[in-house]
């Protein structure tokens, strides 16, 4: 006699149950509006169009630009806009990137200032990260906030994230080691097929993005260890892989499309205030959406 599984949690009702949690405990957005509130205000990380680093990103986008149109078009949006977003592979806060950029900024001319913003930025992401994470539990497991247990588990969180993190960039190199070369090979022997080979890397890196990318849920809702969580992520995607790209997709067009709409509103201090506490309220819904599909898909299926 089988034992019937519990109904899974509908799109919509994983959307509804997330920001009922946000509506529960509401400070959990402030900080993503305190990180968008920084990249408005503060001055951006921008690539020195004259330095060893611009001169190198240029040679770069020759080898990958089919037309001159095209590396031209590359050029203005790796050398004209601000990185710090881009260096932050780490985040995992919901945040609103200004449209235009402040005239102060802060050049970076050479490849130690770029290794090293990328390391403070990711530092500080991984920790702001794991804090709001912590907090978004909080508020999906209605529970009563307590300071000092948010402070241990953001630094377990930390913690496990970053064993996982060295683990997974270990195995990936080793992985990668050999495919690179080839990559390389093919691409010199046959210079037009580094469109197709760059598509297949990045087809590659994204599916690993989706069955990696419960991990910090893993760690948070099941208090798994770094391999364990990574185990947790890849199955809650294999037994729903269909809901786990629904959820992706639509914030995917949430974030897009309301975008539009902040931008618009930020025509005024007040609107750009409206903007920030906006887009943090919808991105930390979105965000504890995650949490409860993956809650909802452990208690499912018992692991």
């Amino acid at each position: 006699m089988s034992i019937a599984k519990p109904q899974s949690l509908s799109l919509v009702d994983t959307i509804t149950a997330g920001y009922r949690a946000i509506n529960r405990r509401p400070w959990a957005m402030l900080i993503p509006a305190g990180v968008s509130a920084y990249l408005w205000v503060g001055s951006p990380f921008l690539i020195s169009t004259f330095g060893r680093l611009g001169s190198s990103v240029r040679m770069a986008i020759d080898l990958l630009g089919d037309t001159p149109q095209a590396r031209q078009d590359l050029a203005s949006r790796l050398l004209g806009g601000d990185v710090r977003l881009s260096l932050a592979w780490l985040n995992l806060v919901p945040v609103l990137a200004p449209p235009t950029l402040p005239h102060s900024a802060i050049m970076l001319r050479g490849p130690f200032q770029l290794l090293g913003a990328f390391a403070l930025i990711n530092a500080l992401s991984l920790l702001w990260s794991s804090l709001f994470l912590t907090l978004l539990g909080v508020a999906v497991r209605g529970e009563r906030f307590a300071p000092w247990l948010a402070v241990q588990r953001t630094i377990q969180l930390v913690t496990n994230l970053s064993i996982a993190l060295l683990a997974i960039l270990g195995m990936a190199t080793v992985i990668a080691i050999p495919l690179v070369a080839i990559s390389a090979l093919l691409i010199a022997c046959i210079p037009a097929a580094s469109l197709p080979v760059v598509l297949a890397w990045y087809i590659a890196c994204f599916w690993a993005y989706v069955y990696a990318g419960f991990m910090p849920e893993a760690i948070l809702i099941s208090h798994s260890g770094p391999l364990r969580s990574l185990r947790n992520s890849v199955n809650v995607v294999r037994h729903n892989l269909m809901g786990a790209l629904g959820l992706l997709l639509l914030r995917l067009l949430i974030v897009s499309g309301l975008s539009v709409v902040w931008h618009q509103l930020a025509f005024s201090p007040l609107g750009v205030a409206i903007a920030i506490f906006g887009s943090a309220y919808v991105g930390s819904g979105l965000s504890a959406a995650r949490l409860e599909f993956y809650r909802d898909q452990i208690t499912r299926w018992g692991y």
